[in-house]
């Protein structure tokens, strides 16, 4: 996530502050990768 411009705020959750998107309940179960590209399960995204 931090080469992506996300910033840890709390257990699974991320910040971008550049982009004023934050994402909560990432964790292992809920993304998968395949060729480098996330794919997100059951998570919230939030537009500052």
């Amino acid at each position: 996530m931090q080469s992506n411009g996300f910033n840890l705020i709390q257990n699974n959750d991320y910040i971008n502050p550049k982009l004023g998107i934050i994402i909560e309940d990432l964790h292992d179960e809920n993304v998968l990768t395949n060729n480098g590209i996330l794919y997100f399960i059951d998570t919230v995204f939030y537009i500052q």
